[in-house]
């Protein structure tokens, strides 16, 4: 059976500085591992230290499709042992997922990060993202813009201790190859569990592939937050 997705987390450049946030909870780091030839999987490693202390990584694989996980992932690591520490966690997390990334062949199509936009960017906007899907020097070319949006969805049971508003979003590309837009890119009306209790949600930046046959596939890369502000990351395909 297939989990569902609304976002398996992912965008990633070493973002292993965001500790430093003046924020009470963690925010995961993110690492994109990369694509199917065919851009129909995408993968990514979230990964960070937990208020107390326990170093987790997790490896997510997204159909790009559905916008669900592929069947048997994502692969959750978490290390308590007293020598644990954030590299054996990540080290154990992606032998896990290796078979899987073999599969897919991910290392060798990583897509381009068109655009990063993390908190700790001061003045950036939290709820838009415009990016080029071509990496070139000079005055943007065919650009896109994806908006979020939040809405309210019913609160699981699991988040009845939560004092805050539960809510879900959706996302919109309201830019397409620079002529207005609008597309309802995806709406995640029901949280799966890994985000059951999100209350705020940002857009944290944009991956893009081309196959070399097909239409290219857009990941929107949205950091969920919970009430504690721990921050996780969604991957969420987008088909212009």
């Amino acid at each position: 059976m297939k989990k569902r997705l609304i976002i398996g987390g992912m965008l990633a450049v070493a973002f292993a500085g965001l500790p430093g946030l003046s924020l009470a909870g963690d925010i995961a780091n993110i690492q994109p591992i990369g694509f199917s030839a065919d851009g129909k999987v995408f993968g990514f490693q979230e990964f960070g230290i937990e208020q107390s202390g326990v170093p987790y990584s997790n490896t997510y694989f997204v159909d790009t499709d559905s916008g669900h996980y592929l069947e048997g992932t994502p692969f959750h690591t978490e290390l308590t042992d007293k020598d644990a520490n954030l590299s054996k966690a990540r080290r154990q997390n992606l032998t896990a997922a290796r078979s899987q990334m073999d599969k897919y062949d991910l290392l060798t199509n990583p897509g381009l990060i068109a655009a990063f936009n993390p908190p700790t960017e001061l003045g950036s906007p939290s709820k838009t993202i415009r990016y080029t899907t071509l990496a070139t020097d000079g005055p943007p070319k065919s650009p896109y813009t994806l908006s979020l949006g939040e809405m309210p969805v019913p609160t699981p049971k699991g988040c009845a201790a939560v004092n805050k508003r539960v809510i879900g979003f959706s996302l919109q590309m309201i830019e397409k190859e620079g002529a207005p837009n609008r597309q309802a890119a995806r709406q995640a009306t029901a949280v799966p569990a890994e985000r059951a209790c999100s209350v705020e949600y940002r857009i944290g930046g944009a991956v893009v592939y081309q196959p070399e046959a097909g239409n290219q596939v857009h990941i929107a890369l949205v950091l969920a937050f919970d009430a504690e502000r721990n921050g996780r990351w969604i991957a969420v395909p987008v088909h212009p």
